[in-house]
């Protein structure tokens, strides 16, 4: 979000409240930039040589200054391209960027994890200039997001010490709200990393479970009260522990070793669909259909839930090839989703 924070040489030609402005004035000016005699003007009519004193100052502190000249003329316009060490403007895609994450995080994750990042854009939304703020404010408005979901937590403090557990490499204690359960319950785990699903619209906790020597998902929203642990934390099957948060679809985390899933999809708007926009299966591939319109896609997975909830949005286009038991548990799906319109 800023610099490194320096101090702001003047080497006694400037004021520092000078300088400040002037890099405030070529913020604003954006790309069509500012004549010296308009520096001049707008910083209340100082002279010529201050404005050059503080062009000079700018460079020597790493400003990157571009000088344009307007056709034949002999005005040169000045264009501040990178600010000094010590600017601390934030820029409209920087800021933008912080925007359609925390939309994103908003419909895919917990709440926690978007309120986290709307703190840090408050942040930023003071350190951006009144033209930035402007243009900032129409871009929000153009955007949305949908097709996620709004995962709420109520507890604000669990966040910390999941990262802490993370970065420090210690066991978690955490109090566990299970699905079926009528209460949370306390146990302890060693968190290996954060994991976000769109495919089942939210946002989890992969960890090493050593009462069950397992991995698990502990989705966030149900953590009730998070602590970090007083020993490290040791994942007794490590491989185990990766393959399962690399495999991982739709929320469902088994450490069991991976099989191909193969996929034919009618349509002609899919091959360049998937092309344009691949989702984000482990190891995925397209290939155009050679006998009709449509395509076949392979990837990877380690859990029947997940590659199925994945097919099944496709309904009567999509046909498994394979693995067998994959098909044979789609096609047992289908047919009881069809006994419901007959009954």
């Amino acid at each position: 979000m800023t610099k490194n924070l320096q101090k702001i040489e003047t080497e006694g030609l400037v004021d520092q409240s000078r300088l400040k402005e002037v890099v405030r004035l070529m913020r604003e000016a954006g790309p069509h930039g500012l004549t010296r005699q308009e520096l001049a003007s707008r910083m209340g009519g100082v002279s010529l040589r201050t404005v050059e004193r503080s062009l000079k100052l700018l460079e020597g502190q790493k400003a990157e200054i571009e000088r344009q000249r307007e056709g034949r003329s002999t005005h040169i316009r000045y264009v501040m391209k990178e600010g000094p060490t010590w600017d601390e403007h934030v820029s409209t895609q920087a800021r933008l960027a912080l925007r359609l994450a925390s939309l994103t995080l908003s419909q895919g994750a917990t709440s926690i994890l978007d309120d986290s990042l709307s703190a840090l854009e408050s942040l930023v939304t003071a350190h951006m200039s009144t033209q930035d703020k402007r243009l900032f404010e129409t871009l929000q408005k153009a955007m949305q997001v949908h097709g996620g979901v709004d995962e709420y937590h109520e507890p604000p403090d669990i966040l910390e010490p999941i990262l802490k557990a993370l970065g420090q490499g210690f066991e978690l204690e955490v109090h566990y709200q299970a699905a079926a359960a009528k209460a949370p319950s306390p146990r302890t785990v060693v968190p290996h990393c954060l994991t976000f699903d769109i495919f089942s619209g939210g946002s989890y906790l992969a960890v090493w479970d050593p009462a069950d020597r397992k991995p698990k998902h502990l989705r966030l929203s149900r953590i009730m009260e998070a602590k970090v642990g007083k020993r490290p934390g040791i994942i007794a099957e490590p491989e185990l522990m990766a393959r399962a948060a690399r495999y991982q679809i739709g929320g469902w985390l088994f450490g069991g070793e991976p099989f191909q899933v193969r996929v034919r999809i009618r349509g002609t708007h899919w091959i360049e669909s998937f092309r344009e926009a691949p989702p984000a299966l482990p190891d995925f591939e397209v290939q155009p259909l050679t006998d009709e319109e449509g395509v076949e896609v392979s990837f990877m997975a380690n859990h029947l839930n997940g590659p199925s909830r994945w097919v099944l949005q496709f309904g009567s286009q999509a046909r498994v090839l394979e693995p067998a038991d994959l098909r044979e548990h789609l096609r047992q799906q289908h047919l009881e989703a069809a006994a419901n319109y007959y009954a």
